[in-house]
């Protein structure tokens, strides 16, 4: 555990880390546990982060990530007579899948880092809607 006194990343720090699938507090601690499923507690600083939900924010931006990555690229090769139309799709599909796979994990640590960092992981206990 460290200690109380230890001064808080700033929020770029808990970002990298986040983006680095490590703890966003310290820095040390694995951030999941699986492919995309978070830890309960981080082993190094005992964050609780598996009390942060990211929801539907990382494959947002995964898909925001990709789609810009790849745009450029398939301008490109579908305006050129270079390949195949087959192929290139085939090669479009390939890269957007690998991309995404890749990327996913890495936006739900970018998201679990900066809903930490930002004091927005608190739910309260009362999630009806008024009447």
């Amino acid at each position: 555990m460290t200690s109380s006194n230890e001064a808080s990343p700033t929020l770029g720090a808990a970002l990298v880390r986040g983006l680095k699938l490590r703890c966003p507090k310290c820095g040390q601690g694995r951030l999941l546990a699986g492919y995309l499923q978070p830890v309960d507690d981080c082993e190094t600083c005992g964050l609780p982060i598996g009390e942060i939900r990211a929801d539907d924010g990382p494959p947002w931006l995964t898909l925001l990530v990709v789609g810009h990555l790849l745009a450029p690229f398939l301008a490109l090769l579908f305006m050129s007579d270079a390949l195949p139309l087959w192929l290139s799709t085939a090669l479009m599909c390939v890269l957007a899948v690998g991309l995404c796979l890749a990327l996913l994990p890495r936006s739900k640590g970018v998201f679990i880092a900066a809903i930490w960092k930002l004091g927005a992981s608190h739910t309260s206990d009362d999630d009806t809607v008024p009447d």
